[in-house]
């Protein structure tokens, strides 16, 4: 027996000195679910006493301002869901024009012609690896609704003689739609960048992590609750509310008495750090200037895209407005000679 744990020695020797960064690493993981395990056996058990014990437990109240901090998160995380479920819409560029699927799919379409006739052209292997693989030479068109006015204009235009005043105005109204555009595309950019990304990691990490310290509290507070209501079933004799077979030995009666209290003792500072960590948490949370700063940013956002859509048809009104004075004028004199 000696030499087989003489050699486990030096096998764990020879293992630890080899193998040193990855052990403490796998024993590091292994401690932490042994831990995340024992943790949950521990809660089980408490949950199960409890629910045994209903008349005999009482619940730990939570101070007053702990829970108004509880509310409080509550109600920003349910802005923050709320408000996302909205302005996620800034990431789909036609929102204002649906019919732009249309477009999509004879993008789409051309795509997949292009594509076959350059497999039906390649002489090798490698010519056919690059016609599959090849980006898409239809040029992307943004698909938003200004976009789409943009290009009618500008059709519009290669359809009528040169010279035409209604001509000129559809060249007018098609470059100042272009820009109205983009300068919607930056207003989503912006939004999607300062609001929706931020929001959306503080929804998934912040509140997250949060919500653990919160969980933290009410687990301390079922394994504190849980002690609580066997000291004073010892207190009151209760035992299991069985029959007694066997005397009890008061020394080891009162160990027990000593042992649980100084475990209530410690469940109950226990309580108190989670409990700290838990407000210490949602304070954070609640103080960041984080979501403010997004709607600053989407206020913002909009007023420069508003502010470069009234800029642009102002121009586009004046000029439009000049030819059509200088239309109806030659219009007007074309029938006075008549």
């Amino acid at each position: 027996m000696d030499a087989l744990q003489n050699f486990g020695k030096n096998v764990g020797n020879t293992f630890t000195t080899s193998f040193t960064p990855f052990a403490a690493r796998t024993q590091q993981f292994v401690k932490e679910q042994l831990g995340q395990a024992d943790d949950k056996i521990r809660l089980a058990e408490a949950d199960m006493f409890l629910k045994w014990n209903g008349g005999v437990a009482e619940k730990t109240q939570l101070p007053a301002d702990y829970r108004e901090l509880e509310a409080r998160v509550d109600a920003l995380q349910k802005v923050h869901v709320k408000m996302l479920s909205v302005t996620s819409q800034f990431s789909n560029e036609a929102y204002d024009y649906p019919p732009n699927l249309r477009e999509s799919i004879t993008d789409l379409s051309r795509t997949v012609a292009n594509r076959v006739q350059a497999l039906s052209n390649a002489a090798t292997p490698g010519e056919a690896q690059d016609a599959i693989t090849a980006p898409a030479q239809v040029p992307h068109e943004p698909k938003t609704f200004s976009h789409a006015i943009s290009r009618a204009a500008a059709a519009s235009v290669a359809l009528l003689p040169d010279g035409d005043p209604l001509g000129s105005g559809f060249e007018k109204i098609s470059t100042a739609s272009r820009q109205i555009g983009q300068a919607r595309l930056a207003m989503d950019k912006a939004i999607v960048d300062n609001l929706n990304t931020p929001w959306t990691t503080t929804l998934n990490i912040t509140f997250k992590n949060v919500a653990r310290e919160r969980q933290a509290v009410e687990n301390s507070r079922l394994l504190l609750d849980a002690a609580k209501a066997k000291q004073r079933q010892r207190e009151q004799g209760g035992g299991t509310g069985g029959i007694t077979l066997f005397k009890k030995n008061p020394a080891d009666e009162a160990a027990a008495d000593e042992q649980l209290r100084h475990e209530i003792e410690r469940l109950e500072d226990e309580f108190i750090t989670t409990m700290e960590k838990a407000v210490e948490s949602m304070t954070g949370l609640l103080n960041t200037p984080e979501p403010l700063k997004g709607l600053s940013a989407f206020v913002t956002a909009q007023l420069d895209y508003h502010q470069a859509a009234v800029d642009s048809l102002h121009d586009v009104a004046e000029s439009i407005g000049a030819i059509q004075r200088e239309q109806e004028a030659a219009y007007l004199a074309s029938r006075g000679r008549a």
